[in-house]
């Protein structure tokens, strides 16, 4: 007997120091142990919500509003962490688990902080033991019994102080009317408040609390209604409504309190109104989908605290289909709207699967997530126009997060929007032709041109860091009326890259349109050079074909062919501060007309395989200003000067075998170097007459050596049939000073009859 006694004692005095406050320097997991309300936080669909707590874990037994689920773990490893403080994972209303602690304010109440951002990061919990004041009837309430039974299994949600209609049932309030008002607690078991009757008056009343999950109230006015008896509404209990497969009526979705509203086991055609109200769960059963079109429209709108969510009967990704859109309705809207789950299928043939497809037709969405799909986000057709498109989350997809045509870029928010975490971390872009003014915002993913040339017949613009990436064989082509922009920055540059990188994995830009709108600028353009863009032109990272546009601070790398191509009838309105490198052949080739537009050594052509800038093999008729660069000069075959050119000191010229230079009819060759910068003329390669040589036969004063060296010139003639000499001066006028004439295969330098020689 003595044993069993001290057992007993024992045994009671733990029980005793268990219930108590900890002491210590950590508390105990048995403080916590037992049932818990929550009674506040910053989302108020929580409040009322119950939990027990078990050893480390907390279970819920009514979820109240949220879309959570009874059964649901809401707490799990709960650990003691310093004095008065628990750290546990939280269960968020997507699902994952979130840090967060729990903080004892006193024995009966505590407050919970999750470390991430958003609705319900900071809750009050009570023991529903020692639930006190209005904190007693959170929750949602059903009228079982009164007399005005035409008013019986109406349901109100308390938040806080207030009552509110979710459920009207007969009556003729209306969903959201506020039936309680103003509750405040008189006595342990009992509260005043302000009763909303009938005619829509306020009448004082008194709510009697039975016990826990049953309360009276009687108003004070005489009149039917004026007894009533209330039942707490288990959530998890009241089964969803099943929708039928074809809404052809307007129709409203009601939030009520069921965990989950309505449940979906078809493709719903939806061909009229369809209205979805805040806090509305639908659940989708294998294959199930909403499809709108004809004269549907779906509207949900919900609001932080009151997110519409779709999401499937199991938690598995791509179980159901998804939601399809077609429909020119401006009701087309989502707003704090969740979509999980999906992506299974099409929802109708053949379209790609996706969370979400809007096929045609008009749609905005703001506040929003897609997650757990088995296919693409959203996917949106070149038909469809983005009405809104705002802070909008697509994560943990099997596919591309969206997929949209070009021209619909414009209808993305930016950085405002988030796509990352998705199997395919890019925005695809598919072709579509690109025949409206466009301007492409920056994203915090890339942008993924997958399928063969883009065409541009309007202007499109590529806001500063935009990522563009390039599918093999891509290109970019400008034509018709189109223009392409790209406003980088120095801290922002457009990038416009191969899906690998490997040189000359995608075609590269092509341009022949004259808008002033054509202006590339702080963009960095690398593995272009694949073939041309379009048939028969030379492959090159730009083709630059006719027109006129500016490039300035631009760096072009890693290409196959040519770097830049620009065509006689090409013109540059601003070249400056760009460089060209690891090209597989010369950095820039170039008409010789164009050559004054170049920036001189602002620009750099290091670091290719063939280091020169080649001249295209054309006839320089018009004035040209030759200024130096970083690399020398190619000429590939007898270039024709029927016109002036002035060279800048420092100027370098290699000539291929067979090739020379010809000045004649008004042409002029100004060469003037200066002691520390020779202008040089000299072969490919270091031999004895291995190029013609300079012929000139123009009677102008400012033809002019000075300054220069001329090697390994005198192959042949450069016109038929002269004789060989590195310098020919035919019957002409010119001026030969400072200069350095050596290596040639024929004379150095040949005068005939005529010729004014200084």
């Amino acid at each position: 007997m003595l044993t069993l006694f001290l057992l007993l004692m024992a045994s009671g005095c733990e029980l005793l120091e268990d219930s108590s406050m900890p002491k210590g320097d950590l508390p105990q997991l048995s403080f916590l142990e037992g049932e818990w309300l929550r009674v506040d936080g910053n989302n108020t669909s929580g409040n009322g919500m119950r939990v027990n707590v078990t050893n480390d874990y907390a279970v819920i037994l009514d979820p109240a509003q949220t879309s959570l689920k009874s059964g649901d773990t809401k707490w799990k490893t709960i650990v003691p962490s310093a004095a008065n403080l628990f750290e546990h994972q939280e269960l968020g209303s997507d699902y994952n688990y979130y840090a967060a602690s729990i903080k004892i304010i006193n024995d009966d109440e505590i407050e919970i902080n999750v470390v991430a951002s958003g609705a319900g990061n900071f809750q009050r919990w009570v023991r529903a033991s020692a639930a006190t004041g209005s904190d007693k009837l959170q929750g949602p309430w059903t009228r079982v019994e009164s007399n005005n039974p035409n008013n019986d299994f109406m349901q109100v949600d308390v938040q806080g102080d207030l009552a509110t209609i979710i459920d009207k049932a007969q009556s003729g309030f209306n969903v959201g009317d506020i039936k309680w008002k103003n509750i405040s607690e008189t006595g342990s078991t009992t509260f005043d408040h302000e009763e909303l009757g009938s005619d829509g008056n306020y009448y004082p009343a008194t709510i009697t609390l039975l016990n826990d999950s049953t309360l009276e109230i009687t108003v004070g006015s005489s009149g039917s209604g004026n007894a009533q008896k209330w039942v707490r509404i288990a959530s998890t209990s009241i089964p969803a409504v099943e929708l039928d497969c074809s809404i052809n009526t307007a129709t409203t979705l009601v939030n009520g309190p069921a965990a989950v509203d309505y449940v979906v086991s078809c493709v719903v055609d939806i061909t009229a109104a369809l209205t979805i109200e805040p806090g509305v769960v639908i659940e989708f059963e294998e294959n199930g989908g909403l499809g709108i079109y004809d004269n549907g429209s779906i509207n949900a709108v919900g609001d932080a605290n009151n997110q519409i969510i779709f999401r499937s009967t199991s938690g598995v990704k791509g179980f159901w289909r998804g939601i399809h859109v077609e429909t020119n309705s401006i009701s087309n809207e989502f707003d704090n709207v969740i979509i999980q789950d999906a992506g299974s299928n099409y929802v109708y043939c053949c379209n790609e699967p996706a969370s979400l497809l809007i096929k045609s037709g008009k749609f905005a969405i703001s506040n929003s997530q897609l997650e757990n799909g088995a296919g693409i986000g959203i996917s949106v057709r070149d038909d469809a126009e983005m009405r809104t498109f705002s802070n909008v989350v697509v994560t943990t997809h099997d596919e591309y997060p969206m997929r949209l045509s070009m021209k619909r870029t414009a209808d993305l928010d930016g950085m405002a929007s988030d796509f990352t975490g998705n199997s395919n971390p890019y925005l695809q872009i598919y072709n579509a032709a690109m025949n409206e003014a466009t301007t492409v915002p920056s994203t915090n993913i890339p942008y993924l041109l997958d399928e063969q040339v883009l065409d541009i017949t309007e202007n499109l613009t590529l806001k500063a860091g935009v990522e563009l990436v390039m599918g093999e064989n891509t290109g970019l082509g400008v034509y018709d009326d189109g223009s392409l922009t790209i406003e980088g920055t120095a801290s922002a540059p457009v990038i416009i890259r191969g899906f690998e990188a490997i040189a000359g994995y995608w075609r590269g830009i092509h341009m022949e349109t004259n808008s002033l709108s054509n202006d590339i600028s702080y963009a960095q353009i690398s593995e272009a050079g694949s073939d041309y863009v379009y048939c028969c032109n030379t492959a090159a990272s730009i083709f630059f074909k006719n027109g006129q546009a500016s490039l300035s601070h631009t760096t072009i790398s890693n290409g196959r062919s040519y770097g830049i191509y620009a065509a006689s009838a090409f013109n540059f309105e601003t070249f400056q501060e760009n460089t060209v490198t690891g090209h597989q052949d010369y950095p820039m080739y170039i008409a010789a007309e164009r050559i004054g537009e170049l920036d001189g050594m602002g620009s750099s052509y290091m670091g290719n395989d063939k280091d020169y800038v080649g001249i295209i093999n054309s006839d320089v008729s018009e004035y040209v200003y030759w200024p130096a660069l970083d690399v020398p000069y190619r000429i590939e075959s007898v270039l024709d000067v029927t016109d002036r050119i002035d060279m800048q000191a420092g100027t370098e010229l290699v000539f291929e075998e067979g090739a020379g230079l010809g000045v004649y009819d008004s042409g002029i060759l100004n060469a003037v170097g200066s002691s520390s910068a020779n202008i040089v003329f000299r072969g490919l390669r270091d031999e004895q007459g291995f190029w013609r040589g300079i012929h000139i036969e123009t009677n102008s004063s400012s033809n002019i050596l000075d300054y220069v060296s001329l090697r390994n010139a005198g192959s042949n003639y450069v016109y038929c049939c002269n004789d060989k000499a590195a310098l020919f001066v035919k019957g002409a006028k010119i001026t030969v000073s400072n200069s350095f004439v050596a290596d040639s295969g024929g004379c150095g330098i040949y005068l005939t009859g005529g010729s004014d020689f200084t």
